[in-house]
């Protein structure tokens, strides 16, 4: 009887093992099967064969992680093929799937969309439900559009009822216009609101006012704008009129505007009004100082005077407008910057004790703000000058770890290794741009989707990273919008990833640097590659307000004049030659300024005429003094973008 039961455990043993290998096996094979029928049918899909692809986008198994994207893919092709009804079958089996992906809201919003142009009464339910699970998402926001046809469509006869369903539809288009002013539907939610006949409050005129702004549509803007009052509405109109090119009105509301109003108007549409009034000037500096002269006290004066300090050129006369600007405004927007500014003069003027006192109160008072790494830099180097060694070594780590890929950890790690010379890489180990992630929380299905080349559909299901949408972009070949999307993305994280994040190649892609290294002459190719990626973002086509052309935006006079001097080949492709001449001219600035990196890299964006004026009028005694000194911001700060991108490109490559 024990020799039965022994011989019964082992078959059951054996049965169980057998199954969970079938199960592995069968798991594995649905999963392969899934990811080629997928790829088949995604070739015929491209090629808008939508019978043979709804055929093949058939044959992905349900055990499959695509059988979802596959049933989305479907309902597409039945969409296109004019075959309603059979879309929304589809659409409704990931629905009731209930599936915790990406793809379960898009499916949801495509089907109650196709529910409402088939008159199905079952649409309002699926859009309600859509913006009570997903209330955040650009799903939920259309689907107020919906809701407010959908009732306007079922009007009741009853006058009373007829307006409180006039009240209610007005409430989803106007909760649509609140969330995309500039979306798809904006302007038709107007046109439905207009429908509606009936008396509109200030706020309603302004936020139609606003989307018609939006939307380019400037007079239509103006006409909804006058129905509001001055008060609450002064930012836009002065924003409309310069878009309609009046400038002299657009000026006049945002005097007014600011005189009397901006304490109710959101900083963001002040400082937006005074670029815009700056802009009207002959020279920023008029603008700025016409502003400063009616001595405002509203929301916006702060920024007025951080502007006119910036513009200030004197360094005694700058020191104490950024210090009476701090004590006036001590937890302002722009007070960090301001005893930033203090802190760096007393450093400049070789008062140590003084900088480090403020540069104590700096790092206590404000946490990670922009200032931080070079307050933290500059504590540093305030230590080595005062032979606390050990402690002006902990401050340049401390920028390095804290602050890894900005500029001053690019001269930290300099302080720290000087012996290693001031660039310390000279090539690149080009490594290509890659999906941004190595797994999806979306059970890696985001992952798939990408490297078999379904871009829209993973356009569709990450919106809102914008890592996602600048690898699509890259694909695409959009170079310049995935180069910024990235950066944008990458600002916007508080804790920046290692160096090794894939995120970073999409940041900082070695476009053309083949290119570089070939006619790089006897220049840091990584240099090169810098100087393309900020004048440019990588866009051969790139053309400035002064005529500054190509990839390293230079003059046609320069071009021409480097094409004459080395005799180049007329036949080389236009980035070869823009990269080749814009090569040669940073090579001639060099030798004209000591073989000096920082100073070819200053005359590149400030001329070589002003870099020698500086050699001349500025007291250093060096590079960090130098750069703090440059009196045109746009050039000090050309400089540390420079050889920030610099630092990046040999962490990452």
């Amino acid at each position: 009887m024990r020799r039965r039961k022994k011989y019964d455990l082992y078959f059951v043993i054996t049965l169980l093992l057998l199954s969970i290998g079938y199960f592995v096996y069968s798991h594995m094979s649905a999963e392969s099967r899934g990811v080629e029928n997928y790829a088949a049918a995604l070739e015929d899909y491209k090629k808008s064969d939508y019978e043979k692809a709804y055929s093949k986008f058939n044959k992905v198994p349900s055990g499959s992680t695509l059988k979802n994207s596959a049933l989305f893919r479907q309902a597409r092709c039945a969409t296109n093929m004019g075959k309603k009804e059979l879309s929304i079958k589809k659409y409704n089996r990931i629905v009731r799937s209930n599936s915790k992906t990406a793809i379960l809201p898009i499916s949801e919003y495509n089907m109650a969309t196709l529910m409402y142009e088939l008159g199905d009464n079952d649409a309002k339910k699926h859009f309600s439900k859509i913006i009570k699970k997903y209330p955040t998402s650009d799903y939920a926001i259309a689907s107020n559009y919906y809701l407010g046809l959908i009732q306007l469509n079922k009007m009741p006869k009853n006058e009373n009822r007829i307006n409180k369903a006039k009240q209610k539809a007005l409430v989803y288009f106007k909760t649509y216009l609140e969330n995309a002013p500039d979306g798809r539907f904006a302007i038709s939610c107007i046109d439905e609101i207009k429908k509606l006949n009936i008396n509109l409050t200030n706020y309603d005129n302004l936020l139609i006012a606003k989307a018609y702004y939006k939307n380019g549509e400037y007079e239509k803007a103006k006409d909804y704008l006058n129905k509001t009052t001055l008060a609450e509405s002064w930012s836009d109109f002065a924003k409309n009129e310069y878009k309609l090119g009046n400038n002299e009105k657009g000026n006049y509301y945002t005097e007014l505007g600011l005189k009397q109003h901006s304490v109710n108007t959101s900083q963001e549409d002040v400082f937006e009004v005074i670029d815009n009034y700056i802009s009207t000037f002959p020279s920023r500096k008029d603008g700025i100082l016409k502003l400063y002269s009616l001595n405002l006290t509203q929301t916006g004066a702060d920024y007025i005077g951080y502007l006119n300090c910036n513009e200030v050129v004197e360094n005694n006369y700058k020191e104490a407008c950024f210090r009476t600007l701090y004590e006036k405004y001590p937890d302002g927007q722009f007070s960090a910057d301001s005893l930033y500014n203090v802190f760096i003069a007393k450093y400049l003027q070789k008062k140590y004790y003084d900088a480090q006192r403020l540069g104590f109160l700096h790092l206590k008072k404000f946490e990670n703000v922009n200032s931080s790494p070079a307050v933290t830099y500059f504590m540093g180097k305030i230590a080595y000058k005062l032979k606390h060694y050990d402690s002006a070594n902990l401050r340049f780590k401390q920028v390095i770890e804290k602050y890894p890929d900005t500029y001053y950890a690019y001269r930290a790690n300099y302080n720290l290794y000087k012996d290693d010379g001031v660039l310390p890489f000279l090539e690149l180990n080009e490594k290509p741009v890659v999906f941004p992630y190595k797994k999806s929380l979306d059970n890696n299905l985001v992952v798939k989707l990408a490297y078999l080349g379904d871009y829209d559909l993973v356009e569709e299901l990450c919106k809102k990273d914008k890592f996602i949408q600048s690898w699509i972009a890259y694909e695409k070949g959009d170079y310049t919008i995935s180069a910024v999307l990235a950066r944008n993305a990458m600002e916007e994280l508080e804790i920046k990833p290692t160096f090794e994040d894939l995120r970073w190649r999409l940041v900082y892609p070695t476009h053309y640097y083949d290119i570089v290294d070939k006619v790089k002459g006897s220049n840091n190719p990584i240099i090169i590659e810098s100087i393309i990626k900020e004048e440019s973002h990588f866009n051969p086509k790139a053309k400035s307000i002064v005529g500054a052309s190509g990839l390293m935006q230079l003059m046609p006079s320069t071009y021409n004049e480097v094409v004459n001097q080395h005799s180049l080949p007329t036949d080389l492709s236009k980035e070869v030659a823009n990269i080749t001449a814009g090569s040669l001219y940073y090579t001639n600035l060099k030798k004209a300024l000591g073989n000096k990196d920082l100073y070819a890299i200053s005359a590149y964006n400030g001329g070589i005429g002003s870099v020698n004026n500086w050699f001349s009028k500025l007291i250093y005694n060096d590079a960090d003094e130098f750069v703090e000194q440059i009196p045109y911001p746009e050039t000090k700060n050309y400089v540390k973008k420079v050889f920030r991108t610099y630092w990046m490109y040999g962490n990452i490559y």
